[in-house]
């Protein structure tokens, strides 16, 4: 009896920091876009033509034209300007190794070759509104 009492209140502190941290990273995110600072949207990715390796980083929706900063690094790529949406998928299983499986795939096509970016669905449309302006 003592034993599950126990239990259920070590579940209830731990559903309870979980509840913490993520408020705390959805405020950290909110923050810029309500000072009109250009705020970032996690992603990942990948450019066949320099290596398809998947690389973390923040698109700059806000930037005209829209640009990637990588995590590391702070690279800053300007997309190009005849950037174009294909597709919208999900990710392969070998994929799922790399990225987050619950992500979604946003395949692109422009001059320069093909493009991915792979953000979490509640960023979905966000992404896809900034591609297609």
């Amino acid at each position: 009896m003592i034993e599950s009492v126990i239990d259920f209140v070590v579940l209830g502190v731990v559903a309870s920091l979980v509840g913490v941290l993520i408020r705390r990273r959805h405020r950290q995110r909110s923050e810029p876009a309500a000072t009109g600072a250009p705020a970032g949207i996690p992603c990942m990715m990948r450019w066949p033509a320099r290596g398809g390796r998947w690389r973390p980083g923040h698109l700059l929706v806000h930037a005209v034209p829209p640009a990637w900063r990588a995590s590391y690094g702070k690279q800053l790529v300007v997309l190009p300007d005849d950037l174009r949406r294909t597709a919208v998928r999900a990710p392969s299983t070998r994929e799922g190794l790399v990225i987050n499986p619950g992500s979604r795939i946003v395949e692109c096509e422009s001059s320069g070759g093909e493009l991915s970016i792979a953000v979490m669905p509640a960023d979905l449309e966000q992404v896809t509104r900034a591609l297609d302006a």
